[in-house]
Formats: structure tokens, sequence, C-alpha cells
């Protein structure tokens, strides 16, 4: 075979009419996955070794505690494939490499670290992580489409959606360890009912008065992820947030904040 002149796509379909079983879905979809980030008609033997390298961080980046052997043994064989094969004139397949996790360390600190959450920041949290997976793809084909240009010295569009990629896979890495550690506190009333029954916490929506000009403001209390003044959404973190927090109708709270000392009557709770 002539090396210069194989797209990777075209390698990858060698490879697999070259094996005697059939792969499992698994292992075709991290093919297709390391193909499409390399860019489908880009020339196998421009494929670099830090480029491969680059593409291990990628994986131990969004392994979490996931078993990643499997993942990059299926791209190793291909690699390695190509370079038995005259497909490739470079190794690849040793630069390939994974950062190991200690899984049970990994574990304990996710179940020693709760996060308190409300309900609907959970469902945002939930509704965001599956639009930016569903984004995956279409990024995957971003960078091969830029990849098509042989000149990779400069080429703005692909480092652009490498970043984009880059930012992308962080943003899902946090929410997927936010949504481990969250702890869902629903705001209930206690059954036992009276004065004491509905104490402020996570979740409550409370009006408050400000003594000073009688101003009513309503506000919802929330983890401080889900903290957002124009949505009127308090973090039970911030000082009228920490001062409200297990107090009940008609209680007042006296809060330091920057315009000074306030005082706020506890109108309404819900």
């Amino acid at each position: 075979m002539d090396s210069k002149t194989i797209p990777l796509s075209k390698a990858l379909t060698s490879y697999l009419s070259s094996k005697r079983v059939n792969l499992n879905p698994e292992t075709l979809k991290e093919l297709s996955k390391f193909i499409i980030w390399c860019g489908q008609e880009r020339e196998a033997e421009e494929l670099k070794p830090h480029e491969t390298a680059s593409y291990g961080d990628i994986i131990s980046d969004t392994a979490g505690t996931q078993d990643t052997s499997e993942r990059v043994q299926a791209i190793k064989d291909f690699l390695s494939f190509c370079y038995k094969n005259n497909i490739t004139s470079t190794p690849l397949a040793k630069h390939l490499r994974v950062r190991k996790v200690n899984r049970i360390n990994v574990l304990i600190d996710k179940s020693s670290n709760k996060i308190d959450m409300s309900e609907q920041g959970y469902q945002n949290m939930v509704t965001e992580l599956e639009l930016l997976r569903d984004q995956r793809v279409e990024i995957a084909k971003e960078i091969s489409s830029a990849a098509a240009d042989k000149d990779f010295r400069e080429n703005a569009p692909l480092d652009a959606a490498r970043e984009k990629q880059g930012f992308s896979e962080a943003r899902i890495r946090e929410l997927e360890d936010g949504l481990q550690r969250a702890r869902v506190v629903s705001n209930k009333k206690n059954k036992s009912g009276g004065k004491l029954a509905n104490r402020i916490g996570l979740g409550s929506q409370i009006k408050l008065v400000d003594k000073s000009n009688k101003e009513e403001l309503i506000y919802t209390i929330v983890n401080a992820s889900e903290a957002s003044p124009l949505d009127h959404k308090m973090s039970v973190q911030s000082p009228v947030g920490k001062a409200v927090v297990d107090k009940v109708v008609g209680d007042t709270v006296q809060v330091e904040t920057p315009r000074g000392n306030m005082s706020y009557l506890i109108k309404e709770i819900s």
C-alpha cells in the first residue's frame, strides 16, 4: 500500500475487513469517534504522535470512574494495524496513553462531598448535560471539516473547533460530577403542622419585607451553582440566604450587606 495516499476512513475500512470476527458495537463506536476527531478524509500518514497523545488525554478527561482499557486498546489495535501494513510510517499506538485514576478514591470523594440541590436545579443540569452530549457529534463534524484543510500549521477553524470541544467536554465533566454528588432536597411542609412546620430551606420561595423602606422582595433559595439574581434565585451561601435558612414566617433577620446592616421580615414561605 502507498501510505501517502490512504485517508483514515479507508484505512479503517481495511482494518475492519481484516478482522475474522465482528467487533462489538462499542469498539466500532470508539474507532469511529477517533477517525472523526482526526479527520475522516485526512491522509493516515499525516497523523502525528502528539495528536494521538492528545486523544489519550481526551479519553482520560471524559472517563470519570469508568474503565477505559477497552476503548484505548481498540484504537491501539487499529494504529498497530496501520503501521504493520505500511499505512503509516510511524508507530503511533505507543503514544496513546491514558492517565490512571484511583477509582476507589474517586468513589469515596463523590460519596463524602454531597451537594444539596433543588429539584429544579437538578433537572436543569440534566437537561444541559443531555444537550452537550448531543452536540458532541456536531462538534466532531466541525473538526473533521476543518481538518480537511491540509495546512495544519495555520488552521484557525480547526483550532477553534478543538477549543470548542475542550470547553464542551470540561463542562460535561463538571455536570457529571455535580449530578453524581447531588442530593436533591425537596422543600415539603412537615405533616405535623404548626408554626415550625414550614421552615426556610433549599427550594423555598420566600417573600421578605425590607424594614427600612417596606419594599417586598421575592426569592427562591437555591444552591450556589443555581443562583441567578435576574431570576430571583438567591444562593443559600449568600449573606441573606444564610440568615433566613431555618427561619419561619414572622421572624426578623439582621444581615450585614455591602449597603450596611439590613433588617428583613419574613412575610411568606412557600
